[in-house]
């Protein structure tokens, strides 16, 4: 299967719900641009949550661009709030998942992006901090550009 999430340079839009370490339900809206460079691809993405406050939460993803018929590749980021993150993305048919873990082992989490079309992907994932749950989400991607 060809995915276009990553694959492809362009901007994808999120609309969903984000779920708290307590398990209260907000709306979140979020943006997702992927910009491809020689040696390494760039996910610069943000999640605003829509509390009375809105919150927003940056990342910004350097991928290692997947060798030509490989399943699975590596990447990084600095999140501000939670420092160092590496992780995995690896390919399963129509889904692209991943795994992370931070510098210093207290922040892991999971999520993946299962592809409905070329222009939509199904979002899910959570994240957690000591083995306790920090956050989950579930959010559908629209490619916009």
């Amino acid at each position: 299967m060809k995915h276009t999430y990553l694959f492809e340079e362009g901007k994808w839009i999120g609309t969903g719900v984000y779920s708290n370490e307590k398990g209260e339900i907000v709306q979140v809206e979020g943006q997702s641009i992927i910009i491809h460079k020689d040696e390494v691809w760039i996910n610069d993405g943000s999640m605003k949550i829509l509390t009375n406050t809105p919150v927003e939460f940056s990342n910004r993803y350097e991928i290692t661009p997947f060798v030509y018929g490989s399943e699975m590749t590596n990447w990084k980021s600095f999140n501000p709030a939670i420092g160092e993150l590496k992780g995995k993305f690896m390919i399963v048919q129509d889904s692209i998942m991943s795994n992370y873990v931070s510098a210093d082992g207290q922040y892991t989490g999971f999520e993946y992006l299962k592809k409905i079309d070329d222009l939509i992907y199904e979002n899910r994932g959570f994240a957690f901090k000591n083995d306790k749950k920090m956050s989950s989400w579930a959010v559908q991607l629209k490619k916009i550009d």
